[in-house]
């Protein structure tokens, strides 16, 4: 944590402090987070008809990225956003992340104030097809005491090519 102090103009004889709280998050090496998938297994459906044998299937909400150590990030494109979702009426980010030969993964990612702040502040806002990138960076105490809260920088690629860096910190 760093601290900034400076000293303001004197007024009635006061001389007042301005502090500049900013944490300071070491350097992350990035690398692909871990997927849960919490779906319901039905490979072994009988009576399907032949074209619907090799088709995906989908069942619950799709895998999401386990963010545990600083750098592990979550790339692809924005699907969509839904909105009050489960018992905390979170946000669910969907995103469709390329694979090698392979149709893309449809995966969430659960919203949370850190990282929804950022989505809301994205400059234009983002829509389905930017490319994004969700990186965990590590967790922050909470003044109240309460479980820490997840930090995350965001990455935007928009179709025409301009980036947008975004962080909570």
């Amino acid at each position: 944590m760093s601290k900034d102090t400076k000293k303001g103009s004197e007024s009635k004889g006061e001389v007042v402090e301005v502090s500049n709280e900013r944490t300071v998050v070491s350097k992350v090496r990035v690398t692909p987070a871990a997927y849960v998938d919490q779906g319901v297994d039905v490979t072994s459906m009988e009576g399907l008809p032949e074209e619907f044998k090799r088709a995906e299937t989908l069942s619950g909400f799709p895998p999401s990225p386990k963010f545990e150590k600083p750098g592990e990030a979550c790339f692809g494109y924005f699907v969509q956003m839904r909105e009050n979702i489960g018992p905390n009426a979170s946000r669910l980010y969907e995103l469709a992340v390329p694979r090698q030969g392979e149709d893309p993964l449809t995966v969430a990612v659960w919203g949370s104030a850190a990282l929804d702040r950022l989505m809301d502040s994205a400059f234009p806002k983002i829509k389905s097809g930017d490319k994004i990138g969700i990186i965990f960076l590590g967790e922050k105490a909470t003044k109240r005491g309460l479980n820490p809260v997840k930090l995350f920088a965001l990455k935007v690629v928009r179709p025409e090519g301009v980036a947008t860096n975004l962080s909570a910190a």
